[in-house]
């Protein structure tokens, strides 16, 4: 069987860029919030890095298609692309010093943040101190979510030192309780 990052470095929505992952998670039966963070310094990176959370998920046709939420960074141009469900431009990486604002001791925080309830997946971006919404997801049960991130061309340097503190997280999302109907008594 083919892994699930292995058929995903085929879409061609990543065709330009050599992806790796930093693990996956299986989605359980009820809510959860989870999310995957990485730090980058914009000057050890290549120009075109990759950043999401991904599944495949089969269709009726029996081939599997890349569904879940990723991002392209243009960095000359601090660009935020959408890389996989054909949203287009997200917004700009934005800091008072440019790029340059973005060093080791302060690295550039790049993170997805999901909610998953019933059979939506809810996404935030998180670029530095910006957060972008985007569409819910309709997804199957279970499924399992695979953390990517990728460069494009060729680069010397180990991937590991380009994403930085890599983090694959999951917390449960407590269950409301329906409470007591809240009546007010309205003087005349």
């Amino acid at each position: 069987m083919e892994s699930l990052l292995a058929a995903a470095a085929t879409d061609p929505a990543f065709a330009d860029f050599q992806v790796m992952s930093y693990g996956s998670l299986l989605l359980p039966d009820h809510p959860i919030r989870f999310g995957f963070q990485v730090d980058i310094v914009p000057s050890n990176c290549p120009s075109s890095i990759l950043f999401g959370l991904i599944s495949r998920d089969p269709v009726n046709s029996g081939c599997a298609k890349t569904t879940g939420f990723a991002v392209r960074l243009e960095l000359e141009m601090r660009e935020v692309w959408d890389a996989l469900n054909g949203s287009g431009l997200v917004g700009w990486v934005e800091h008072p010093l440019g790029l340059a604002g973005f060093t080791d001791e302060e690295p550039l925080l790049l993170g997805w943040e999901i909610e998953f309830h019933g059979q939506a997946l809810i996404p935030k971006l998180v670029v530095a101190d910006q957060q972008w919404l985007y569409p819910a997801i309709q997804c199957p049960n279970p499924i399992v979510m695979e953390s990517i991130v990728g460069w494009k061309g060729e680069w010397e340097a180990d991937p590991r030192g380009i994403f930085l503190h890599p983090a694959l997280w999951r917390e449960h999302v407590p269950m409301s309780h329906p409470t007591e109907p809240q009546t007010q008594s309205i003087a005349a």
